[in-house]
């Protein structure tokens, strides 16, 4: 099994069916972003075209190669998470374990190597990984998410590191010390984006 069992286990990633039912929810999320979108309606056809962008199409190889890494086809999981990086310029491992209703609204140059819950946003050039900067590693060294968090782009997330749910790290955050849920993290070099994105917290980050 693979190195987060309890999540794993938690949304059927061993099994083709969790995978599907994951991937339905990540379209489900994209018809959903906009106005437009909900006008439009969940059709076949909606459906079909969300799925044909670049952002659900590197969604889908990321849950393949991790549909692979957690019935131990680890070589062949490889594979696909570097075709993945090679098509879209996504660093997703394929150990890594994250929750349904995934979005990555740029995803060109996201690198994750870790845990998250449902609803995770990752921006163009976020980050999260373990503090050494390795992909190779167990992802229990890389940060763990919990639902509906937002990671800004040009964020890096660090190390064994906690982030609670419906939490948001702004853009240009580095950030390896743990977050409560409900809380908005910006950078200290950047005062003027504080602002109540949320009805949690301000934390300034270190």
């Amino acid at each position: 099994m693979s190195s987060s069992p309890v999540l794993c286990l938690a949304y059927r990633h061993h099994e083709l069916s969790g995978i599907r039912a994951s991937i339905s929810e990540d379209i489900l999320r994209y018809l959903t972003k906009s106005p437009e979108n909900l006008a439009a309606g969940d059709t076949f056809k909606q459906r079909l075209s969300a799925f044909l962008t670049p952002e659900l199409l590197c969604l889908f190889l990321y849950r393949v190669a991790h549909l692979l890494w957690v019935n131990q086809w680890h070589r062949l999981a490889a594979l696909v998470s570097r075709f993945n990086l090679l098509v879209h310029k996504v660093n997703i491992t394929s150990q890594s374990c994250i929750g349904p209703g995934c979005r990555l609204p740029h995803p060109a140059g996201v690198t994750f190597h870790g845990r998250a819950g449902r609803g995770l946003t990752l921006f163009s050039l976020a980050v999260c990984c373990t503090s050494e900067n390795c992909l190779e590693g167990p992802v229990e060294a890389g940060p763990r998410l919990g639902d509906r968090v937002t990671v800004g782009g040009h964020s890096v997330l660090m190390g064994p590191i906690s982030v609670g749910d419906d939490s948001k790290i702004s853009f240009s955050v580095r950030l390896q010390s743990d977050a409560p849920p409900g809380v908005v993290v910006i950078c200290k070099s950047l005062p003027q984006i504080r602002r109540p994105v949320t009805t949690g917290d301000t934390v300034r980050s270190a």
